[in-house]
């Protein structure tokens, strides 16, 4: 296998290394223009998280955006996964980020559990 092999569908398209992490979002403080750019970026990084671990529906809906805590766990995974892959990173970060994928994916599996969501059925909670 070859390092073409692994972008000729073997693997998700590659994420740009982050230079580092950015400041935490808070949505609410955003005005609607940056906040619709930041949720763009943040699908784009979801789209990848979801295809790279294989996630499903009961994990994150493609309704995720309509759902304010899914934006906000996701939005905390993205900033935690730049700061954890950025180039100046301990070595273990990646290890400690994954430690706390595990944990907020039992956090979203049950947002979207209480939501009521399901394939190709969104309600508004």
């Amino acid at each position: 296998m070859t390092g073409s092999d692994l972008h000729d569908g073997f693997l998700p398209a590659p994420v740009a290394q982050p230079v580092g992490a950015p400041p935490p979002i808070v949505w609410s403080a955003q005005p609607a223009d940056e906040a619709a750019h930041k949720l763009e970026l943040l699908a784009s990084w979801t789209d990848w998280l979801i295809d790279r671990y294989r996630l499903d529906q009961r994990t994150i809906p493609p309704c995720w955006p309509q759902h304010g805590e899914l934006i906000e766990e996701l939005a905390a995974l993205h900033l935690a996964w730049q700061a954890a892959y950025a180039r100046l990173a301990q070595g273990d970060a990646p290890l400690v980020w994954h430690e706390h994928f595990a944990l907020a994916r039992g956090r979203l599996a049950e947002a979207v559990a209480r939501s009521g969501c399901r394939a190709g059925e969104h309600r508004l909670n």
